[in-house]
C-alpha cells in the first residue's frame, strides 16, 4: 500500500473523496449546514485542492493512497508545514486564508458559511501559533479522508503513519483538530494525544463547534535518550556511593 504525492490529474477523484467522505462529518456540516454537496461547496473544494497541489506550494502537501486494482486515489491527507522563523504574526494566518479562503464575492462576506469558515480558520490559526511557540517546526494535519466505499481497509492509518514518519525525520510535532467523536477515536489510535479543546463560534449564532486538539510529539533522538539513561544511572550510582559513605561514617 504505497503513498504518493497528489497531482493535478487527481483533483476530480480527490474532490469526490472529500464530498463523499465528509457528508456526515460534524465540521463539514457546520460549514455547509444545508447543502454539503451544493455547487458552491463543490467549487470551493476544487479551488482548495488546486491551491494545495500547486507546484509552487512549498508549505502544503497532499498525499494519496491508490486502490490496488484501479490505481485511482481512494484516500487523501492534507498537511501544512510550518516553521517558527516564518511566522511574523501574520504568516500563519495568510497561509490559511490563501488556501481555504472563499473566492472574493461581495455576497460571500455576510453568508453563514463564510462566517463559519472564517471562524474555523481562526481556530486553526490559534492552535498552530500555540504549538509554533513551543516547537521550531509543526506539521498540521488538516484532514485524512477515505472514500466511504474503501473505509476500514487501513488507508487512513497508512497516511497518518506516513505523516508521523516524515515529522520524526524533521523533528517536527504533528497537530490536528478532530471532531469529538470519529476524529478523536481515529487520532487516538494513531499515536496522538488529546491536548484539550478549542471552540469555533461566530457572533449571533446559536450553533458552535468544539474540536479536540490532538498532538503527536517526535521522540527524542537516540543520542539524547542514551544521554538521559546514562545520566539516570550516573545519578543513581552517585547516590549509592553517597549512601555507602554515610553508612561507613555511622
Amino acid at each position: 500500500m504505497g503513498v504518493r504525492i497528489a497531482t493535478q490529474q487527481d483533483i476530480p477523484a480527490l474532490k469526490e473523496i472529500i464530498l463523499s467522505g465528509l457528508s456526515n462529518d460534524s465540521v463539514w456540516l457546520y460549514c455547509y449546514p444545508s447543502a454539503g454537496r451544493s455547487e458552491a461547496a463543490s467549487n470551493h473544494v476544487e479551488t482548495v485542492l488546486k491551491r494545495i497541489i500547486d507546484d509552487n506550494s512549498k508549505n502544503w502537501h497532499c498525499y494519496v493512497v491508490d486502490a490496488p486494482k484501479t490505481h485511482d486515489p481512494v484516500s487523501l491527507a492534507i498537511i501544512q508545514s510550518l516553521h517558527q522563523n516564518e511566522d511574523d504574526g501574520k504568516g500563519v494566518t495568510e497561509q490559511i486564508q490563501r488556501v481555504f479562503g472563499l473566492p472574493e464575492d461581495p455576497s460571500n462576506g455576510e453568508s453563514k458559511t463564510a462566517k463559519r469558515i472564517a471562524a474555523l480558520q481562526s481556530g486553526i490559526t490559534q492552535t498552530q501559533q500555540t504549538y509554533l511557540a513551543r516547537y521550531d517546526q509543526v506539521m498540521f494535519l488538516h484532514a485524512v479522508i477515505t472514500h466511504p466505499h474503501h473505509k476500514r481497509q487501513g488507508y487512513a492509518k497508512t497516511l497518518s503513519k506516513q505523516t508521523l514518519q516524515v515529522a520524526r525525520q524533521k523533528g517536527a510535532v504533528v497537530a490536528a483538530l478532530a471532531s469529538p467523536f470519529s476524529g478523536y477515536v481515529f487520532y487516538s489510535g494513531t499515536s496522538f494525544s488529546n491536548c484539550g479543546r478549542t471552540k469555533v463560534e461566530t457572533d449571533n449564532d446559536i450553533e458552535n463547534l468544539e474540536l479536540q486538539i490532538m498532538v503527536c510529539t517526535p521522540p527524542k533522538p537516540l543520542e539524547q535518550r542514551r544521554s538521559s539513561i546514562m545520566d539516570f544511572w550516573g545519578g543513581a550510582k552517585k547516590a549509592s556511593l553517597a549512601g555507602s559513605r554515610r553508612e561507613s561514617l555511622d
